[in-house]
């Protein structure tokens, strides 16, 4: 399979490893919030991931690419006063050098209720509004906007939003979904590239169901399922 270029990587690469500061005092999250993303140890999920190479083309079949994400809750780590969830990935994808690669990542629900999450802990300030927003939650009034580079050319712009709740299927099942949809939108020099929306699909109190990725050039993207789950309330 080619070399897939991820509009994800490209528009929120900066936001993941970089730090907001505030000066204000905020209130502690609202635990209905917290619920909604259910970020208790133990809890895991499993997710597959497909190709389909036209997202124009409404039957165009999708190719499972062999990947399995297992996605679980180990522990919390407390920073700065802040509490975290620390968050293990184990990637099984054969014959890619990316197969059996582990990588944490350090997640919360702010004050804003917003789902954020930092690469690493180490050297880093951490603040309660800082940190990579993974999805707003419940949040209407949040956007997040980006120039999405290759290299040093200025290729589009995205601008992620939340949408109004939608059922989803997923692997057959149904679910009542929250999506936060990134709009890429090419800048005039770029007529050959075609607007498309990233999309990453939370359930409240189930966590992630689906996520959208697609190539900056061309019309192929991955479409991330969630196949099984293990919720600990």
């Amino acid at each position: 399979m080619k070399s897939i270029i991820l509009l994800l990587i490209a528009g929120l690469l900066v936001t993941a490893i970089s730090c907001q500061r505030t000066e204000e005092p905020v209130a502690p999250s609202n635990n209905s919030e917290d619920q909604f993303f259910n970020l208790k140890v133990g809890s895991n999920w499993v997710y597959k991931t497909y190709y389909n190479s036209d997202f124009t083309a409404q039957n165009n079949p999708y190719a499972y690419i062999g990947r399995i994400d297992s996605v679980s809750i180990v522990g919390t780590v407390t920073v700065q006063g802040l509490t975290f969830a620390k968050e293990r990935t184990k990637i099984t994808y054969p014959n890619s050098n990316m197969n059996g690669q582990v990588i944490y990542n350090y997640v919360r629900v702010n004050s804003k209720g917003h789902l954020v999450c930092y690469p690493t802990l180490e050297n880093v300030t951490v603040t309660e509004t800082g940190g990579h927003v993974l999805h707003p939650g419940k949040d209407f009034e949040y956007s997040y906007s980006s120039e999405v580079k290759m290299g040093p050319e200025t290729v589009g712009n995205l601008f992620y939003k939340l949408e109004k709740n939608k059922t989803i299927s997923v692997e057959g099942a149904q679910y009542a979904a929250s999506p936060y949809e990134g709009k890429f939108t090419p800048v005039p020099a770029m007529p050959y590239l075609l607007p498309k929306t990233q999309e990453i699909s939370y359930a409240g109190g189930l966590g992630k169901v689906r996520e959208i990725c697609h190539e900056i050039y061309g019309k192929g993207f991955l479409e991330t399922r969630l196949i099984s789950t293990n919720i600990i309330n």
